[in-house]
C-alpha cells in the first residue's frame, strides 16, 4: 500500500529540496546607477529623445563627463542646479554615473 504525505508533510519536503542555481539567481534589476541615471534623463533628455534645451550627455566621454561633474560639484564651473545635484554623490558614484553614460 503506497504512504500517505500529508499537506504539511509534502511542504517540509519541497522546502527542503534544492533548486537548480538557475532558479536561485535573483531577477536581472537595474543597478543604483542605472537609477540614478534616470535622473539625468529628466532634463538631459534620453538616448532616443535630445532635450532642445539642454546638452546631451548619453554617449559623450566618461572622462570629460566626470570632469564636468566634479567641477560642478566643488563649484569650479557654474550652474543653477548642477552643483546642489553633483554634491548628492560620491566621486566615486560620480565617475561610475559617467562611464555609464558613455555607454548608454
Amino acid at each position: 500500500m503506497p504512504r500517505r504525505v500529508s499537506p504539511w508533510g509534502l511542504a517540509a519536503i519541497l522546502a527542503a529540496a534544492t533548486l537548480p542555481a538557475a532558479a536561485q539567481q535573483k531577477p536581472a534589476t537595474p543597478s543604483d546607477t542605472a537609477f540614478a541615471a534616470q535622473t539625468c534623463n529628466v532634463c538631459h533628455g534620453s538616448q532616443s529623445y535630445v532635450s532642445p534645451t539642454m546638452p546631451p550627455i548619453h554617449g559623450g566621454d566618461a572622462a570629460t563627463l566626470h570632469q564636468a561633474l566634479l567641477d560642478f560639484k566643488t563649484d569650479k564651473r557654474p550652474s543653477t542646479i548642477m552643483g546642489r545635484i553633483a554634491r548628492g554623490y560620491s566621486d566615486e558614484q560620480l565617475k561610475a554615473l559617467a562611464d555609464y553614460l558613455s555607454k548608454n
